[in-house]
């Protein structure tokens, strides 16, 4: 039986040495310092797993796997870097669609652990790779939840989107859960804040417990660690700046986060690539029992649904 083939791109070689070395005896082995070779590479293989180093000097890593999604958008991506830079935090969101943003220096246990997991999801999904994908056609309009207490942001979002969405707001996390159980809803936009309240820890549960909704986050905040959690943990699909500067990338946002939406309800097993990493225990010191009676309800109400 032939081993699942992994490709890793990095401008260092000794990086490359030492991943490979690290991953021959279960993987067939692909590298290369440089970016055109590399989309060869998985032009030319079927490669399960990509893994591609952030900051080169030819192109960064976030552009790299933007087109190794074109190409091959059954390769499960993971970004590594030495780096919580913010723009390839964003990057890693918006273009990349990665599964994965790791840090340097990596631990082995960890990287071995998220590489093995990556591997049997993309060879559960090379059954699904001819199955053909009927996205929406119906006439009914589809459904948004706002996410939203004061109304400010829900108000910006209708101004943009009324015409072609049925918008709905939560100003509290009981209308949330409300809504959110309804299985009325696709696609759920949210700050990371709700009022005063922190509310990543929820919207983490939202991907665990709701595998097919799709979030996109809309924030002032700037704080690449927590970004990163919501990549690895929560699997948003967008993170975009607010206020709205560009109307435009917000519709354009949403109306591939419906494309999105079907594509997971046409092929289930399609999830699998958006699976969150288990996040660590949360002390309740930090998290309000709002937010983690939120999540108790939701997992209770629909883990087992």
């Amino acid at each position: 039986m032939s081993k699942p083939k992994i490709a890793f791109i990095d401008d260092e070689e000794r990086i490359l040495r030492s991943l490979t070395m690290q991953f021959k005896m279960s993987h067939q082995v692909f590298s290369t310092t440089d970016p055109d070779e590399f989309l060869d590479i998985i032009r030319n293989q079927h490669i399960h797993v990509v893994i591609s180093d952030q900051r080169m000097p030819k192109k960064l890593g976030v552009e790299i796997l933007n087109e190794v999604r074109e190409i091959s958008p059954r390769s499960i991506r993971i970004l590594l870097t030495g780096y919580a830079d913010l723009n390839a935090v964003l990057g890693s969101i918006n273009e990349g669609e990665i599964y994965r943003y790791i840090t340097k220096p990596w631990d082995n246990t960890e990287l071995k652990r998220t590489v093995a997991r990556a591997t049997e999801i993309a060879l559960q999904l090379e059954a699904t790779k001819d199955q053909p994908i009927a996205l929406n056609t119906s006439a009914t309009r589809e459904s948004i939840l706002v996410l939203d207490e004061t109304g400010e942001l829900y108000t910006e979002i209708s101004g943009i989107l009324k015409a072609n969405y049925e918008l709905v707001q939560a100003k509290t996390l009981e209308e949330a859960y409300e809504h959110l159980t309804s299985g009325k809803f696709g696609l759920a936009i949210t700050d990371v804040n709700l009022g005063s309240e922190n509310i990543t820890l929820m919207i983490k549960a939202l991907k665990q417990y709701t595998p097919d909704l799709v979030v996109i986050v809309m924030t002032t905040i700037k704080d690449s660690g927590m970004l990163i959690e919501l990549i690895n943990q929560g699997q948003i699909y967008r993170c975009l700046p607010k206020p709205i500067r560009n109307p435009s990338l917000l519709e354009m946002s949403v109306q591939r986060a419906f494309n999105h939406y079907h594509q997971l309800k046409a092929v289930p097993e399609l999830a699998l690539a958006h699976e969150v990493e288990q996040a660590e225990p949360v002390a309740e010191v930090t998290v309000s029992n709002r937010i983690l009676g939120f999540v108790k309800r939701l997992r209770d109400r629909l883990a087992n649904a």
